[in-house]
């Protein structure tokens, strides 16, 4: 009895072709939403937890005078938020202008990262070295792998190295006038590859 229904369901199925096939296409069209809204999500999706991957440096150098430093994972797209207003990662270029930092931090405003610029001052070579910046008019630009520092003042002409850190924020006092010290230096990289973008 029992095949005799299965044969007779696949029978109906045959003869009635239109009602398989807008079955299967309303499947189809509810699978293809839920993989463009997905493909939507991610193409710029930022973490709200810090990959390193995002800091670990590829390559450096030039490109049309402004700096870049490329890295394995996506530049600028995560962030430890458990430090929230008391810290930053940032990437920091070492140039023949001076030395530069891109910054990457968290706001209340949401899970986005922020990003701001500013020149370093101080010497970055240490963890617990102080930091002493100030803030700069250039346009932190980045791209998949690459962060660039875009600063139509100035003409660099040169990276020596490359640095990510993160940095944590402390009270000023007598022997860090800013309170900003490096935490950690995730990446560093004092030789370019030779192919540069």
């Amino acid at each position: 009895m029992e095949k005799y229904r299965k044969l007779k369901a696949y029978k109906f199925l045959l003869d009635n072709p239109s009602y398989l096939t807008g079955y299967s296409v309303s499947i189809l069209v509810v699978a293809l939403l839920i993989v463009l809204v997905l493909f939507i999500a991610a193409e710029r999706s930022y973490s709200l937890e810090l990959n390193e991957n995002d800091y670990i440096i590829n390559n450096f150098g030039i490109n049309d005078t402004n700096p870049f430093i490329s890295v394995k994972g996506i530049a600028g797209s995560s962030y430890d938020p458990s430090m929230g207003d008391e810290g930053y990662t940032a990437y920091v270029f070492d140039t023949d202008k001076g030395i530069y930092q891109i910054s990457v931090f968290y706001t209340s405003s949401g899970n986005i990262p922020s990003y701001s610029s500013s020149r370093i001052l101080s010497n970055v070579t240490n963890v617990g070295d102080c930091l002493i910046t100030e803030k700069t008019n250039a346009m932190p630009h980045f791209k998949n792998q690459t962060v660039e520092y875009v600063d139509s003042n100035i003409q660099f002409t040169k990276v020596n190295r490359a640095l990510a850190i993160l940095v944590t924020l402390d009270d000023p006092d007598q022997e860090c006038s800013s309170g900003e010290h490096v935490r950690k230096i995730i990446s560093v990289a004092t030789k370019p590859t030779l192919l540069q973008n």
